[in-house]
This record gives C-alpha cells, sequence and structure tokens, in this order.
C-alpha cells in the first residue's frame, strides 16, 4: 500500500507540470517602432552595489539600443569597488548614495532615489547583470504600447561555470511560483531584474517607499499594483533579454538565493503552492526510490523508477530551455541541483522564522 501511494505522489507531480508550466511567455520580436514612439523618454534606473564586471557590460549594451530617447541614471548604493568610477566613464548620470535612512534596504533606497531623479514619461528598472541586444528596448515598449499597463521579464539564465548550474530549479520554481507559466498567469508580483512602468503608476503605487522594508520588493510592488487596480504582465526573457546570475562564485549564488525564497514562498497562494509541492515531491522521489530498491535489491519497482527517471530528465530538458542555458549535465544529474535548492530553502526558511540577518554583497539584511 505504501508503495501505492508513493507512486501516486509521483504521478502526481508528473501530471501537474504540464499545468504549472503550461507556456513561456516571450514578448514579441517584430518591432515597428514609429517616430511617435521614439518620442517617449525613457528614464533607465540602475541600483548597483559592488557592480564593477556587471555594470560596464550593461551600460555599453545600453548605448547600443535602437531607441535612443533614454536617460540612464546608476545609483552607486555605497559600493566599495570600481562601480562608481565606471558609472561615470560613461555618459551617464550617477548618483551616489552611501547612508539609508531606517527602515529601508538598500536596493529600494537606491531605486526611489533614482526615481526620484528621474525624468522620463516611462520608467524601466533593471539589475546591473541583465544584458540587452539592440532590439530588447524597442521590445518593451512595443508590448507596453500595445497593452497600456506595466510589465515585467524574468531574463533567460545565462550561465558559464559549473556551479552556476544550480540554479535550474530556482528559476523554475520562480517562474511557476509567480504563476506566468499557467494557461491563466496569475501574477502573484513582478520580477526584480527588469521592470517597465509609467512613472504615474509609480507615483500611485507610493514607489519603492511602499515596499521599502521588504526584501523580496518584486513581489511586493506587484501587491501594490493590485491594491490599486493596475494591471500588469508577466514574461519569461530570450536571448535577447538575459542575464547571468551570481557570477562571483558558489557563495553568491546561495547567498542570493537564501536572501528570498522564503519569504518568496510564503506569498504563494495555497493551490499554485500545492502544484509546486507535487512538482518537487515527485522529482525528489523518484530518485530516492531508485537507491531504496537498488538496495534492497527489488528489481520490478527498480526499473518502474528508473523510467520515471528517464521521463523526469526529458522533462526538465524541455523546461530548463525555456528559461536559461543549462548544460545538459545539470538536467541528466538533476538530484544535485535539485539538493542545493532544498539546502537553500530551509536555510532561508530557519533565517525567517528565527528572524536571523542574512548576508549580501557585504551587507546583513
Amino acid at each position: 500500500m505504501q508503495h501505492i501511494i508513493e507512486l501516486l505522489i509521483v504521478l502526481l507531480g508528473i501530471g501537474m507540470t504540464p499545468l504549472l508550466y503550461y507556456r513561456f511567455p516571450k514578448i514579441p520580436e517584430n518591432i515597428e517602432p514609429s517616430d511617435g514612439k521614439k518620442a517617449r523618454s525613457i528614464s533607465v534606473i540602475i541600483p548597483a552595489r559592488n557592480e564593477e564586471k556587471n555594470l560596464p557590460l550593461l551600460l555599453d549594451d545600453l548605448i547600443k539600443q535602437r531607441y535612443e530617447n533614454l536617460e540612464i541614471i546608476v545609483v552607486d548604493d555605497g559600493s566599495r569597488d570600481k562601480t562608481g568610477e565606471i558609472a561615470k566613464a560613461f555618459d551617464v548620470t550617477v548618483i551616489t548614495i552611501c547612508d539609508k535612512p531606517p527602515g529601508w534596504l538598500g536596493k529600494n533606497w537606491a531605486c526611489q532615489k533614482g526615481a526620484e531623479a528621474s525624468e522620463g514619461e516611462l520608467l524601466l528598472f533593471l539589475d546591473a547583470d541583465v544584458r540587452l541586444k539592440p532590439h530588447a528596448v524597442e521590445r518593451i515598449l512595443e508590448v507596453y504600447e500595445k497593452n497600456g499597463v506595466p510589465l515585467s521579464v524574468q531574463p533567460y539564465h545565462k550561465t558559464e561555470k559549473c556551479y552556476e548550474q544550480a540554479s535550474l530549479f530556482f528559476n523554475l520554481i520562480q517562474i511557476g511560483a509567480n504563476g506566468t507559466s499557467l494557461k491563466k498567469p496569475q501574477n502573484i508580483g513582478l520580477y526584480g531584474p527588469l521592470i517597465f512602468l509609467s512613472n504615474e503608476d509609480y507615483k500611485i503605487i507610493g514607489g519603492h517607499e511602499s515596499v521599502k522594508e521588504n526584501i523580496v520588493e518584486d513581489m511586493a510592488l506587484g501587491v501594490r499594483l493590485k491594491e490599486a487596480k493596475i494591471p500588469y504582465d508577466l514574461y519569461v526573457g530570450d536571448e535577447e533579454i538575459s542575464f547571468r546570475m551570481y557570477s562571483g562564485g558558489f557563495r553568491s549564488l546561495l547567498e542570493g538565493w537564501t536572501k528570498n525564497i522564503a519569504s518568496g514562498a510564503m506569498s504563494i497562494p495555497p493551490l499554485l503552492f500545492m502544484m509546486i509541492f507535487f512538482f518537487l515531491s515527485s522529482l525528489i522521489s523518484v530518485p530516492l526510490h531508485i537507491l531504496t530498491f537498488f538496495i534492497s535489491e527489488q528489481g520490478t519497482w527498480l526499473f518502474v523508477y528508473l523510467v520515471f527517471y528517464v521521463l523526469w530528465v526529458g522533462i526538465l530538458y524541455n523546461l530548463s530551455k525555456n528559461v536559461g542555458k543549462f548544460h545538459p549535465l545539470a538536467v541528466l544529474f538533476y538530484p544535485l541541483p535539485l539538493l542545493v535548492l532544498v539546502f537553500v530553502f530551509f536555510t532561508s526558511l530557519y533565517k525567517k522564522i528565527f528572524k536571523k540577518k542574512v548576508v549580501w554583497k557585504g551587507r546583513s539584511i
């Protein structure tokens, strides 16, 4: 009986997958900008702390944009490296902040100061590790003009080093938990790396001041938009809108995901949470049962779960291509990145419950 129940859990998780990841909405690629659209001013706001490696890449991308009516604002958030010097070498506005008022988190304060200094009709908030191909801003504006609502994009995750493969499940869970990939999207919150909205809408929701204490400010901003009855669209990036997260080493990856995964999980609606729960439970259960049945020499059950393992590898391979550039070996040996996800989640949950500080970019938050 126990084997049957465990088998049902595995099958339920597999069955949930096409519902949880029904689609991966992309920003349309057919861009036909008009003179009227080019007249709309866009203020690009980049909060940057210790981003001397990423920032010049993003600024170079912005300079090469086909859409030219851009005001670029870099907010140097007390960096300890050459972030400020690098920003000043470009033809952009640089704001340097060393201290933040009580009750504010660093990134939120930097975004707020950047928005206050902006003159554009539209605001584009970008993390420093985002990369944009020349048509990216045009594509973003095009879909904004068509739908007339704020939008946010989870960039395509490009990886280079072996340890970066550990982000595989974090990307999938982030997209699934936000309801972006459902047939009828729920839009639980925004995606922090790229947020695009009008200056007017930003002011209506109170800007970043309304979420100044939130670690997961992107989720909180989405809530503020809903409270103001302002709908918004969510998208998944592609090669033109990408990022390379946590390039500073495995420790930076652990710290980066730890700071918000538990808080984000608590914002997920019950039904969506259950779908993700069974999705992960099935993924975890299969390799554990393979090990168990191999040790106990139960050949029939071992074969059944080996079939499930192959099935999951195929499913994950197809899913992973939509969210980032992950090596096939990371998918083939998926229990390894899955183990990192489980470790980070419970570490984050422990810190959340017991109100422990999380270290991120040299700060305790």
